[in-house]
């Protein structure tokens, strides 16, 4: 994070290795990013952490994943900011290569990667890729290259034109089946608020909600039980 000028997130862990002691403890529940800049690591390293992610938790990992838009990530890592889109966009080709065909190599714009030996993810093709994104470019990655989306905290209405623009984007790419779109919301303050949330963003087809906390979990999540236990049963 840049140490000159205000930013709206502070530092935090890594959230491989934190979804990984979470796996550890849990059974059934998901795990994912919301979302992480993927493509500030070596493909191969990446793909390994993942598929190892996704064997330990047994084919519970979402990979959600955005171009990024904080010019210090980039310059602190050696990764050229200004092609970030296109970075992502092979990155993410690259990954479903290494995790099935990994004896074969890659020869792509930003990438070149000899054959190599790979750990294979306990889900076949590997877990699957969900893109953050809020502008045209963005939007276009997701319907060619996601397996679902994430969506920052929007109105409704905004959500379900997104919802709209992504699969006529998707019909032109040839692309069919599931794809999963999450939203990021503000947790509400009464069930009926619950309630009534979760209604109005499955009519904009929103698939799934990610709660955003400004305090500490999970004493945060805790505080609100009810109304959390509103969101999943709704």
């Amino acid at each position: 994070m840049p140490l000159d000028k205000p930013h709206p997130y502070q530092p935090l862990v890594d959230p491989w290795i934190g979804l990984a002691f979470v796996a550890a403890i849990t059974e059934r529940v998901t795990l994912g990013t919301s979302v992480s800049q993927i493509a500030l690591r070596p493909p191969v390293l990446m793909a390994r952490e993942l598929a190892t992610l996704d064997r330990l938790s047994e084919g519970r990992v979402i990979v959600g994943a955005g171009a990024g838009w904080v010019e210090e990530e980039f310059t602190s890592t050696g990764i050229p900011f200004e092609t970030r889109g296109g970075r992502l966009n092979e990155f993410i080709r690259v990954l479903r290569h290494l995790w099935t065909v990994p004896e074969a190599p890659w020869r792509g714009r930003f990438f070149s990667i000899p054959a190599v030996g790979l750990i294979e993810p306990a889900t076949p093709g590997g877990p699957p890729i969900y893109v953050g994104a809020a502008s045209s470019a963005g939007l276009r990655r997701a319907a060619r290259y996601g397996d679902g989306f994430i969506a920052t905290a929007l109105p409704v209405t905004t959500l379900a034109n997104t919802r709209q623009r992504l699969e006529e984007m998707r019909s032109r790419f040839g692309r069919d089946g599931a794809f999963p779109f999450l939203a990021q919301v503000t947790p509400p303050a009464t069930v009926e608020d619950a309630m009534a949330m979760v209604r109005d963003h499955a009519a904009a087809g929103v698939n799934g909600l990610i709660l955003t906390y400004p305090g500490e979990l999970p004493d945060a999540f805790l505080e609100g039980r009810d109304v959390v236990k509103a969101l999943i049963e709704s």
